[in-house]
């Protein structure tokens, strides 16, 4: 019994070794690449690193991507908050409302999870530019608004379904108003899910790339599609790519890990009922 044990615990370790190997192996190269000189990438030898670094890299890199970091940072953080906000709204009503028209409505918006958005992409981009919000920020604020509330909705209305209505009997009991429970009962104890639905939207808001390329002009342009131009048309210079790619990674590193430490916990809360 203790050999079957040990060999499984070995088997264990070998597997996590391997993926720890095969994830952070692209973060090493392009670590290494960002500190070359175009003469040594070209040379191939991608996990050899440098012997003289070029710092320098990261500051030509933080100087073409840094508008773009200011506007998928406004973009990224003004969706966040509101999807969150409105989400945990929504979300309270689908989960405690008990009509038949709430129920419905709560498995569509499950459904609309599952549908690509590039179904909506044109549709979308019409309103946008019927309403002449195209091609600023509050048009793809918008925009990465409707496609995340249904996300945000869910996510925090599972979280509401798990949760004893006693609580918001006793807020009512002691003369609280529906709104008031929410605020002061409700959300305190939501936190947890509030930290991991703003994780996972900020996330998919700062990666997204197609619908930042169809809205964006040069003064909206988000941190994906600069990332795309700083490649170049006809010169490829991986290491200013490499490192402003590492650059624009920094700001969502940073929101994780201010938020993560209630990410699991939220996830788990909302996964159990009960």
């Amino acid at each position: 019994m203790k050999r079957r044990t040990s060999t499984i615990t070995v088997l264990v370790l070998l597997t996590l070794i391997v993926l720890s190997v095969a994830y952070l192996l692209p973060i090493y190269v392009m670590l290494v690449a960002s500190l070359k000189t175009p003469l040594e990438i070209s040379q191939r030898r991608y996990l050899i690193p440098s012997g003289h670094l070029q710092f320098k890299n990261y500051v030509q890199a933080f100087q073409l991507v840094r508008s773009a970091l200011i506007n998928s940072s406004i973009i990224s953080f003004s969706v966040t908050l509101l999807a969150a906000f409105l989400g945990g709204l929504g979300g309270y009503w689908l989960s405690r409302s008990r009509s038949t028209f709430a129920k419905v409505l709560f498995i569509l918006v499950g459904i609309a999870l599952y549908l690509p958005y590039q179904v909506v992409l044109i549709p979308l981009v019409q309103v946008m530019a019927r309403t002449k919000l195209a091609l600023t920020h509050l048009g793809l604020i918008l925009s990465y608004l409707i496609l995340n509330m249904p996300l945000a909705s869910v996510l925090m209305g599972t979280f509401f379904l798990g949760m004893p209505r006693e609580l918001e009997e006793a807020a009512e009991v002691d003369g609280a108003n529906k709104l008031q429970t929410f605020f002061y009962v409700i959300t305190p104890m939501a936190l947890p899910a509030y930290a991991s639905t703003a994780i996972i939207i900020f996330t998919q808001v700062w990666n997204e790339f197609l619908l930042a390329l169809t809205l964006s002009t040069p003064q909206t342009t988000t941190i994906q599609v600069k990332l795309a131009e700083v490649k170049g048309s006809f010169v490829a210079l991986y290491n200013i790519q490499m490192a402003a790619a590492l650059i624009s990674v920094f700001i969502p590193l940073v929101f994780f890990v201010a938020l993560g430490r209630y990410f699991i916990r939220g996830i788990l809360a909302g996964a159990l009922k009960g």
